[in-house]
């Protein structure tokens, strides 16, 4: 029996963060998009449409390259966002985490220099007991 990509964890290779489905697809599409030949390939494509002034009598081919980038940037957009949205909440629980935990050890180091002071007040009350003792006995 196959097993369910949407219940699946996928791990980051990079973070070790498990990541949802989506972000998995978000990954792998990035992965794609943010490399140079796609830059490249992307501009290339563009300055032909450019260099070509014929094409721009067309209104209707004009309106689908322009249809075209405007769709491509959105959806590069909206790919980024699904991965930082998750990238963020997963940040935030971690300094949350972090946050929590420095209070806590915050706390622990007020009770220990409570208790510090305590057994100094004990050092200083012991030695003028011996103090005391000495004296008494060279009386």
């Amino acid at each position: 029996m196959r097993e369910n990509p949407f219940k699946r964890k996928y791990i980051h290779p990079d973070t070790q963060d498990v990541l949802t489905f989506s972000e998995q697809i978000s990954w792998k599409v990035q992965g794609v998009i943010r490399n140079w030949w796609f830059v490249i390939l992307w501009t290339a494509t563009t300055v032909v449409w450019w260099l070509t002034p014929h094409w721009f009598l067309d209104t209707n081919a004009y309106i689908h390259w322009m249809n075209l980038a405007s769709w491509l940037a959105v959806t590069v957009e909206l790919i980024i966002g699904i991965a930082m949205i998750g990238q963020t909440k997963r940040d935030a629980q971690i300094l949350r985490a972090s946050r929590k935990a420095l209070f806590e050890m915050h706390d622990l180091l007020g009770e220990m220099r409570a208790m510090i002071h305590e057994v100094r007040d004990l050092e200083e009350e012991q030695i003028d007991l011996v103090n005391d003792i000495i004296e008494e006995m060279n009386d």
